[in-house]
């Protein structure tokens, strides 16, 4: 069931009920990645948790207005918060992780939250300047393909094997899809400031997901978050990385079933 929500700057944002359950739980996709990156961890709270998968700005069925911030992501969370009273928890990956402690800093209403592994830029990260200004390029070029390969390649730092294997499995058109969302997100994430310091404000029961196998940076960055927050857990996903909403989805609902219910 579909579901919209109007955020402040008038950009129309999709919210999808996938399953039923007593409480609310909504989740918001990191990177390049539409709602349904988050489908199979829903389907395994069916019955206890009324799940929603939101689509960000420009993504999926969510409308999209200029300028882009990282500012109207936070207001687009706290709209979508507001409209389920404050009693959902709400549960986000990677850039998406990020949005939600914007928003929760700017105390968004909601029952507890579910981050995991933020990629806070503390000092160390490689600049990412000259991949961002490629993939640009290519977009202006009208060539989405190409800067979403250049993504892949340079910010990712996937083989090149590795990213013609991604050509041919299925998701690759939807995939790139997205990829006019990815340079405006990195560019609004080394804008953030080198510490965790503007986050120490928030009072929300937080859940910070980790993977055992993720790389350093980002379980720096987890580490970083959970420092300054007065009520954080960390929760350590065995034998897994930074992607286990495909590859260990019961993992994660357990984490969440847990913690965050």
């Amino acid at each position: 069931m579909l579901h919209h929500v109007t955020s402040p700057d008038g950009t129309v944002l999709a919210v999808e009920r996938v399953t039923d359950g007593p409480r609310p739980l909504v989740t918001f996709s990191g990177g390049p990645t539409g709602r349904h990156n988050w489908a199979a961890v829903g389907q395994a709270l069916d019955g206890e948790f009324e799940v929603w998968l939101a689509d960000r700005r420009g993504r999926g069925d969510s409308g999209d207005t200029a300028p882009y911030s990282f500012e109207r992501e936070y207001e687009d969370i706290a709209a979508i918060g507001s409209w389920f009273g404050g009693e959902a928890v709400l549960a986000a990956h990677s850039s998406g992780a990020l949005c939600l402690l914007g928003a929760a800093a700017r105390e968004v209403p909601a029952a507890s939250l579910v981050v995991y592994e933020p990629p806070w830029p503390l000092p160390g990260r490689a600049d990412p300047t000259a991949a961002l200004d490629a993939m640009e390029e290519r977009l202006a070029a009208g060539d989405p393909a190409g800067s979403f390969e250049i993504g892949l390649l340079r910010l990712v730092e996937l083989p090149a094997p590795a990213v013609e294997g991604m050509k041919q499995a299925p998701g690759w058109a939807q995939r790139v899809s997205y990829a006019h969302t990815w340079p405006r997100e990195v560019r609004e994430v080394e804008r953030l400031p080198a510490d965790t310091d503007v986050l120490r404000g928030i009072r929300l029961r937080t859940v910070l997901l980790i993977g055992e196998q993720s790389p350093e940076h980002l379980r720096r960055s987890t580490a970083a978050v959970a420092d300054v927050l007065p009520d954080a857990t960390v929760v350590e996903l065995p034998g897994q990385g930074h992607t286990a909403l495909q590859t260990a989805p019961a993992l994660v609902a357990e984490a969440i079933r847990r913690h965050a219910g």
